[in-house]
């Protein structure tokens, strides 16, 4: 296989990658978001107090913030490693490394496509591909 062809397969994967962290982080968030709202709705009519509703509130709050950052931590990056390989931007192997160390965790499949990408970005065939200022398409 040509180092165009392993490029290629690295954008692919990481784009997968990328668009199933992020579907299961929202599928994740709503799931999250209704049990708390559920939460703090049963703790109000328990008590009768509709103070007691700020758990659900608190908590929903909390929801968001915590699927945001954590998407932004391992979505956007996959996403633009994945966009920068499809291009052959400067500056996606960099962006391929990064993406194979988040991935690398998801096993047996995003261990498999971290250690093909490593494998890749560091041979010498993936260094000339990304050494010359911009690649070009044969």
């Amino acid at each position: 296989m040509t180092a165009l062809e392993h490029n290629k397969y690295l954008a692919i994967g990481f784009g997968i990658f990328a668009a199933l962290f992020g579907l299961t982080f929202l599928l994740l968030m709503f799931v999250t978001l209704g049990v708390f709202v559920a939460l703090g709705i049963s703790f109000a009519n328990e008590t009768g107090d509709a103070n007691q509703a700020g758990i659900g509130v608190l908590g929903s709050v909390f929801t968001v913030v915590f699927y945001v950052v954590l998407g932004l931590l391992l979505v956007l990056p996959t996403a633009v490693a994945s966009r920068k390989l499809w291009k052959l931007r400067r500056g996606a192997r960099g962006w391929g490394i990064i993406a194979a160390i988040l991935v690398f965790w998801a096993f047996p499949v995003g261990t498999f496509l971290a250690i093909y990408a490593l494998w890749f970005l560091f041979s010498t065939e993936g260094r000339k591909l990304y050494a010359v200022e911009k690649p070009t398409l044969p």
